[in-house]
């Protein structure tokens, strides 16, 4: 039996064998108090039928049990006839008491006529027999449904816990790397809820198993190629097969394969710092339009050098933003633009007080493409970029709390917006 099931047996069951317990007592207390006042009601008869035998010269009947007390003089009746006693503890009782002989508690009823006093006794209900077969049918049925009870709890638990304790197994194979679990049949309740949560966990890993390895091929990639040019145009350096007026290209693009490297691990630092949260926030008062009128002036000219102009739209807004980050957020977007926006088209940058967007001319995002365009490592076709540029804009405008995403633009080509 696993410990949750055994929990949950102990807590149905306990409070059931409490109330069944307290229900007995207090049944119990209801009919003994019940049968008291019925025996006194029988002894308040029997002492009338004395009183009448006393008044009539009749024959006291033999199964009443009691005393008369005459001008002093205590007599039993009932028993074996009547006998003398002396029995202190019949003075000062009331007409209904109760008194202990020899252990036994006794009931009494005194009716008092003249200077006759006629004192009926009884055994107290819970000494009787007669209600030991009540008590007894009581604790059976008492133990009957506790039985029962404990039974249907049992079954239920089993019905209940089963799920559970089978994703337990689900995890512990999911966690050794296995693939593709199959789940428990889903109940409709909160166990349900949770294998399909479990679900859900699974494939996120499945995707994410297989983002990682896309990326590791794509970094490997993007790697391997600036590497193998340096070493080959170094080799030939080292041979001196290159000439002498071909060096400074030799150089120049030695240069920009270290840069391209230089920069895919930096992007790569930059997205594990913000994904593993290792990059806080440091959020001030900034202008936001100034920030974009600031990056506009220093991205113009190589706007310009390719044939395409940047136009900025903008009003004073002020937000608390992280400046750096979100700076590299505008500038990622601008140069996917410049890099899909054709020759002699504008890139525009917009800015209003609810919303920040840059739209190109070019040939826009597929809206097949505009969910999965933001995740790691995927670049739009024909893309020069790592597939990094966008996944930590991602990340970025996520710790910013910002609505952000892709639609079309007024030119047709894709038009980038945050929600300010």
């Amino acid at each position: 039996m696993s410990r949750l099931m055994r929990k949950f047996l102990v807590a149905v069951v306990a409070p059931l064998l409490v109330m069944g317990i307290l229900s007995f007592i207090l049944t119990a207390v209801l009919v003994n108090r019940f049968a008291e006042d019925e025996r006194y009601s029988q002894l308040a008869r029997e002492a009338n039928i004395i009183q009448e035998a006393i008044d009539g010269n009749q024959p006291i009947p033999r199964d009443i049990q009691g005393f008369v007390t005459i001008d002093g003089q205590t007599q039993r009746i009932g028993g074996r006839g009547p006998q003398p006693v002396n029995l202190p503890a019949l003075d000062g009782l009331q007409q209904e008491d109760a008194i202990e002989v020899q252990g036994q508690r006794l009931l009494t009823y005194q009716l008092k006529d003249g200077g006759t006093v006629i004192t009926t006794i009884r055994n107290a209900p819970l000494a009787s027999n007669a209600l030991n077969g009540v008590y007894l049918a009581i604790g059976v049925a008492l133990l009957v449904t506790l039985l029962l009870a404990t039974g249907l709890a049992y079954y239920m638990g089993r019905q209940l816990t089963r799920p559970i304790v089978n994703l337990r197994s689900v995890a512990r194979q999911i966690g050794a790397g296995k693939k593709s679990v199959p789940l428990p049949k889903r109940p409709n309740d909160e166990v349900g809820e949770l294998i399909a949560a479990v679900d859900e966990m699974q494939e996120q890993l499945l995707q994410k198993e297989t983002l990682q390895k896309s990326f590791i091929a794509g970094i490997t990639h993007d790697l391997r190629t600036p590497l193998a040019i340096i070493r080959n145009e170094t080799e030939a350096l080292a041979a001196g097969v290159i000439p002498l007026d071909e060096l400074p290209d030799v150089t120049d693009s030695i240069i920009e394969e270290t840069d391209r490297l230089g920069l895919l691990i930096d992007e790569t630092l930059v997205y594990s710092k913000l994904a593993g949260g290792m990059m806080p926030l440091k959020r001030t008062e900034t202008r936001l339009d100034t920030l974009v009128r600031d990056t506009v002036g220093r991205l113009k000219a190589t706007f310009e050098k390719n044939g395409v102009s940047l136009v900025a739209d903008v009003v004073p807004v002020t937000r608390r933003i992280d400046v750096r980050l979100f700076e590299r957020v505008l500038v990622n977007f601008l140069m996917n633009a410049h890099a899909a926006a054709p020759p002699g088209s504008p890139v525009t940058v917009r800015l209003t007080e609810a919303e920040l967007t840059v739209e190109d001319a070019g040939r826009g995002v597929s809206e097949a493409d505009r969910a999965t365009i933001w995740d790691l490592y995927v670049k739009q076709d024909g893309g020069s970029g790592h597939g990094l540029g966008l996944a930590i804009s991602r990340l970025i405008l996520d710790s910013h709390d910002l609505e952000y995403g892709v639609q079309t633009g007024r030119q047709g080509g894709a038009c980038f917006f945050v929600k300010l």
